[in-house]
């Protein structure tokens, strides 16, 4: 009976990751046509990130990763929920793959005009030369073989980070890991136009 709930773990875990494959292909052709359509509405940051949060603890726990959330107030913008939780699950998808079992750090922040989300994480980092080309279409920091993907989360998440009217930055040093910061307007692309 165990053999067969680890088998059906691996189907579920292995059709996740092509669902996750066949909605990045969509996204990158939706971006490539300018077709990408944001459904903005109030949306609280802070309690988007915990969810999130939440939602990878299954994995986190397996890879023996703390997750930290640091939210002191609730942060509400003119987002797209699902294209912000998207972005969300790119970033912390990427800490807990190359964190390296050391804890992931996740802040929120806000002024008046915009809201700031920091992903840290304490694993391999990257060179300075990289932390703009991981931003691009199939590019990698790392070779594919030891740590899989198609190098397609970080374009995605910075194409929606801008949709939002935001931007995206990484801060890093290897062997120290990195922090991914994202800044949005609270009043969402409008606001920016």
């Amino acid at each position: 009976m165990e053999k067969l709930a680890q088998r059906v773990q691996s189907c579920e875990r292995q059709t996740s990751r092509l669902a996750t494959l066949v909605d990045s292909l969509l996204d990158v052709s939706r971006l490539a046509r300018g077709h990408m359509e944001l459904n903005l509405e109030p949306v609280d940051l802070d309690e988007l990130v915990r969810e999130a949060v939440r939602r990878f603890e299954t994995e986190a726990r397996t890879a023996g990763v703390q997750v930290s959330v640091d939210s002191p107030a609730p942060v509400t913008g003119q987002w797209d929920r699902m294209r912000l939780e998207q972005v969300l699950t790119n970033l912390l998808s990427n800490a807990l793959k190359y964190g390296h079992g050391a804890p992931v750090d996740v802040r929120v922040r806000s002024d008046e005009t915009q809201a700031m989300v920091e992903v840290e994480d304490h694993g391999i980092g990257l060179p300075p030369e990289d932390a703009q080309r991981i931003f691009g279409r199939f590019e990698r920091a790392v070779s594919s073989r030891h740590y899989g993907g198609l190098g397609l989360g970080l374009f995605i998440t910075r194409q929606l980070v801008e949709a939002l009217g935001g931007h995206i930055s990484v801060a890093s040093t290897p062997g120290q890991g990195a922090t991914f910061t994202v800044v949005l307007p609270l009043g969402g692309p409008r606001a920016v136009a």
